[in-house]
């Protein structure tokens, strides 16, 4: 008889929990949600809102009067051309403008050129009135720009605001540098 004596149990080389990877990757799952809960709460109490504007009411009332003032260059046919030297500051512009009926006087125009992503680079100028046609229905404006000592080089979409009292033409502009822009009240 042939017995065979009997085995051991077998003897696995099983490592404690803590050293195999599994546990760790399940408990990292929970744990990565703790981690951004505290970091999102972090961020709430201690991050800015930004301030709600307490005049709220009476910025809406310049947006409607600024959406009458457009009505108004659109009905009056306004068209402009602009004469930009560049876009640093004390460069020269000159602004031609036709309309097809004549034109509210306007002894100055306030140019404005918003950058799309940077609120520091926009441009601004004061354009007075350099000529006047006898038919009111073409006037030249020259100025020089106000702008911040840093110049943009590369090609930007200019949001452009050219406006007087009574009427306002929005339009935009791509350049990087001097040339001679077409607005129209759209």
């Amino acid at each position: 008889m042939n017995a065979e004596a009997p085995q051991a149990p077998h003897e696995a080389n099983t490592k404690p929990w803590y050293r195999q990877a599994w546990p760790w990757f399940l408990i990292a799952l929970p744990a990565s949600a703790v981690v951004g809960s505290l970091v999102t709460a972090f961020l709430a109490i201690h991050g800015s809102d930004g301030p709600v504007e307490a005049d709220y009411y009476r910025q809406g009332l310049a947006i409607n009067q600024q959406v009458k003032r457009a009505q108004t260059a659109r009905e009056l046919g306004l068209v402009a051309t602009l004469d930009l030297a560049g876009f640093g500051q004390g460069d020269p512009v000159r602004v031609e403008l036709e309309a097809i009926d004549a034109m509210p006087p306007a002894e100055e125009l306030r140019l404005r050129l918003i950058h799309p992503g940077r609120p520091g680079a926009d441009r601004s100028a004061l354009l007075r009135r350099s000529a006047i046609s006898a038919d009111e229905h073409r006037a030249v404006y020259q100025g020089t720009l106000d702008a911040p000592t840093s110049i943009q080089t590369s090609r930007v979409s200019w949001q452009v605001a050219l406006e007087s009292r009574d009427w306002r033409i929005d339009d935009g502009l791509t350049a990087a540098g001097p040339g001679r822009f077409r607005l129209q009240a759209k």
